[in-house]
C-alpha cells in the first residue's frame, strides 16, 4: 500500500514536470537575462515599480546597476470610467485601467532595443458602501499593477540580446 502511494506520488511529480507545469508568475529566465538594471522614470518609487522588483527577484533576476541590459519603466497611468449608468445617470459599473510604457536598452546604447506599452482593464461594480468600494478599488489597483508587471516581465523574457 505504501509502495503504491509512493509510486503514484512519483508519477504525479514526473507528469507535472514533464508537461511544463510551473506556478503562475514564475518563469524560466535565460542566463543572458538574469542580470538587469531597473530604472523607474518617476520622482518616487511606485507600487508598479515595487511589484516589478518583487516579481523579477522572485524569478531569479538579479537587479544591479552594472547590468548589460537596462529596463526603463515610465510612470504608469491609471483611469476610472463609468461603463454602465442607471436611469438617474449614476454609475453602476466602472472600468479601472492601467497602462505602462517601458523600454529595454542594451549596453551603453542610447537607442532602445525595444519599446512597448502594456495595459490592463478590470470591471468594478458600484456598491453603496463607500468604504467597501474604496477597499475593492484598491484591491483591483493592486491586481492591475501585478498584471502590468507580469506583462512587462513576459515581454522582457521574450527579448533576445545581441
Amino acid at each position: 500500500m505504501k509502495l503504491s502511494r509512493t509510486f503514484v506520488a512519483g508519477f504525479a511529480m514526473l507528469f507535472l514536470t514533464a508537461c511544463g507545469f510551473h506556478l503562475k508568475g514564475l518563469y524560466e529566465v535565460p542566463p543572458a537575462l538574469q542580470k538587469l538594471t531597473l530604472v523607474e522614470n518617476t520622482t518616487q518609487p511606485t507600487s508598479l515599480g515595487r511589484e516589478l522588483t518583487a516579481q523579477l527577484q522572485r524569478n531569479g533576476v538579479t537587479l544591479t546597476s552594472r547590468a548589460k541590459l537596462k529596463l526603463i519603466v515610465e510612470s504608469a497611468r491609471y483611469n476610472r470610467r463609468a461603463v454602465i449608468l442607471d436611469a438617474n445617470a449614476d454609475a453602476q459599473e466602472y472600468e479601472l485601467s492601467g497602462e505602462a510604457q517601458f523600454a529595454i536598452y542594451q549596453g551603453d546604447s542610447t537607442a532602445p532595443a525595444i519599446e512597448r506599452r502594456v495595459n490592463v482593464q478590470r470591471s468594478v461594480t458600484e456598491t453603496s458602501d463607500t468604504l467597501a468600494q474604496e477597499t475593492l478599488e484598491e484591491r483591483y489597483r493592486t491586481e492591475i499593477n501585478r498584471a502590468l508587471a507580469e506583462q512587462i516581465i513576459r515581454q522582457y523574457l521574450s527579448f533576445v540580446p545581441r
